[in-house]
């Protein structure tokens, strides 16, 4: 129902563009990008997008990140780039903008790259070049007449634009990257009059490429970004618009300024989904901000919430508090339930029943009217899938045609007849991954007959666990809880694991005739593009479930040697504990397949593997059949 969005204002370029550096002191400048930030965050379908240059390059931005990182942890901002790392990135990078060391410091700051490293879950290949696109558009734009040329050629003759339009070859062909900093001083004097309008092209160009390959608009009317570059906007992503109907609620400066943690949390939630829906689906049937911000006032009126009282509710909200953030939800939901009868507007998820958190107050008779309609259409797959990330998310969807969605669950569809659902926390460890999970399933009135972990795990290169082995577990060890005691040494922590056996449906139909594991092997080598030297295999095993990233020899030997661990594991992930806990609690059945995508040690790199073991491993559920699993449970 909504678009992904383009974070085109954190680019320290487009700034400068419309002066804010000089026009705006730093408080003010970075609650700006604050405030634009948490909005766009708000109204993005999945995600928002910016490359990684946008945030290392200038210091407001990178703080923001800093402060807002659970935005980078949720995988909301994904960061597009070409190389298959974070280091192969700046090394490319500072070769380019080495003749611009001094304005572009921030790419040769190892400790805002390592900062990504750390936090970043949602790094993503792009396909497109970024300076060949620029190349092509600079040497032909002008003379094929696109619009973004207009205002330049009214200030050049013919001849100086197409003296302009050699300067970025000549700077790619010199080794520098095609950045204005680098166009600007190769500039003809007479050129200089156009400096503007030759600037707006370049962001144009640049920023359009991303926004075609991965489908984006722009959030727009952001206070003192003046234009946005004839890149694809929408009304119901209009900052100014969007802080007024917030208004209305008093919750524009609750939102704006808020933690990540809390608009992560509310994401979460189906009522505060449902009520940013209904935002963007009446901004787009009234033309009008007058209607659009008096049909809110209707609706908050129509709604028996305490809303002057969500001013003083602000800390609690910013501390997480369930009760604060349910009760919202639930008053959110019901403005959406009366706008969506009052104006009959499109209805996200029809199957998920709204409103299990009793909202104060008495519901409106549009709320009960919407909420039996849902009932009644209500849908509980047979199939639940759990994945901890985004990028684990976004393969799992597109390999088995899921529709994407912004409500739990997070995507739906079928595989072989069989309904499925998936649930992604988009965040790891097993707490996130129980509290998921718990609301899922309290929301169902009958629970599924089978829950299939999928996603990446770290593999022990002890029981030859290598990347793009795929282990199909037996049993999950879970080693979150341990006692710590003191020892000569130093601290030693004592593993109390718990066992989670899993269900043997899944692998029995993996191992049994009716699947041709070679064919599937061969096909998926060709596919996912595999090193000549390896094929996608099977392998069953244990694996431990424990609530750190490992990347430590010690660690590592400790739980296959002893003190509570377990000598055959074959790797370790971070979310089965908290998934198993709640199904063995609710008597849900438990199968996971997960993919090594690296050797749990301090060599440690998010490389390829990435990508193409998840790919590989959503292809293995696509040929296996699923249908016959979820029948042999009955």
């Amino acid at each position: 129902m909504r678009h992904n969005i383009f974070l085109h204002f954190l680019n320290r370029d487009t700034r400068e563009v419309f002066d804010l550096y000089d026009n705006l002191s730093s408080a003010n400048h970075a609650q700006l990008m604050r405030r634009a930030l948490n909005a766009a965050a708000i109204l993005c379908e999945a995600h928002c997008i910016a490359p990684p240059g946008f945030i290392v390059e200038d210091q407001i931005a990178f703080e923001l990140a800093e402060n807002q990182q659970a935005f980078l942890r949720d995988g909301l901002i994904q960061l597009p780039m070409r190389e298959n790392n974070l280091a192969d990135f700046a090394e490319k990078k500072r070769i380019g903008y080495e003749p611009m060391r001094d304005r572009y410091s921030g790419l040769f700051n190892d400790t805002r790259i390592g900062f990504l490293g750390r936090h970043a879950t949602g790094i993503i290949p792009r396909k497109s070049h970024i300076t060949q696109g620029i190349l092509a558009e600079w040497s032909s734009g002008a003379e094929v007449g696109r619009k973004i040329w207009r205002p330049a050629k009214k200030l050049l003759v013919p001849s100086l634009i197409d003296e302009v339009s050699k300067i970025p070859e000549f700077l790619d062909q010199r080794g520098t990257a095609v950045t204005w900093a680098a166009i600007r001083p190769e500039l003809p004097a007479e050129a200089l009059s156009a400096q503007s309008p030759l600037r707006d092209v370049l962001q144009h160009v640049y920023f359009l490429q991303y926004c075609i390959e991965f489908d984006l608009i722009a959030l727009s009317a952001i206070h003192y970004i003046v234009h946005d570059f004839r890149i694809p906007t929408e009304s119901g992503y209009n900052y100014r618009l969007f802080g007024k109907f917030l208004d209305v609620f008093e919750l524009s400066a609750i939102l704006f300024d808020a933690p990540a943690d809390l608009i992560v949390a509310l994401r979460q939630q189906p009522g505060f989904i449902a009520f940013i829906d209904a935002f963007i689906s009446l901004s787009r049937k009234f033309n009008s901000d007058t209607d659009v911000i008096f049909f809110a006032g209707r609706a908050r009126r129509a709604v028996n919430f305490l809303w002057a009282s969500l001013p003083d509710r602000k800390l609690s909200l910013y501390d997480l508090s369930p009760i604060e953030i349910n009760e919202l939800a639930d008053a959110l939901d019901e403005v959406a339930a009366t706008l969506a009868v009052e104006h009959g507007l499109p209805i996200r998820n029809k199957d998920i029943v709204r409103g299990t958190h009793k909202p104060i107050g008495t519901k409106s008779k549009a709320y009960e009217k919407l909420t039996v309609s849902k009932r009644t259409m209500s849908k509980h797959p047979d199939l639940v899938f759990f994945v901890a990330l985004e990028e684990e998310l976004e393969v799992l969807a597109r390999s088995l045609d899921l529709k994407k969605v912004a409500a739990t669950p997070e995507a739906t569809g079928n595989i072989a007849g069989v309904d499925v659902a998936v649930i992604c926390p988009r965040t790891m460890g097993r707490v996130a991954a129980a509290v998921a999970m718990t609301q899922y399933l309290a929301t169902r009135d009958q629970q599924p007959k089978l829950i299939l972990i999928v996603g990446l795990a770290g593999g022990f290169r002890e029981n030859n666990s290598i990347p793009g082995h795929i282990l199909l577990v037996t049993k999950v060890v879970d080693l979150a809880l341990r006692k710590v005691t003191d020892e000569t040494e130093g601290p030693s922590p004592n593993f109390r694991r718990e066992d989670y056996a899993m269900d043997d449906q899944l692998m029995k139909q993996i191992l049994s005739d009716d699947f041709d594991r070679d064919s599937w092997s061969a096909t998926a080598c060709r596919a996912f593009d595999w090193p000549s030297d390896r094929r996608p295999s099977i392998h069953r095993g244990p694996i431990a479930s424990t609530d750190e990233v490992l990347a430590s020899d010690v660690w590592r030997s400790m739980m296959l040697k002893g003190n509570g661990g377990d000598q055959k594991l074959l790797g370790i992930e971070m979310e089965a504990g908290g998934v198993c806990a709640v199904a063995r609690r609710m008597r849900v059945p438990v199968s996971m397949l997960r993919v090594v995508s690296d050797n749990a040690d301090p060599s440690k790199t998010d490389d390829s593997w990435r990508k193409r073991g998840m790919e590989t491993l959503a292809d293995l559920l696509k040929n296996i059949s699923i249908n016959k699993v979820i029948d042999a449970l009955g």
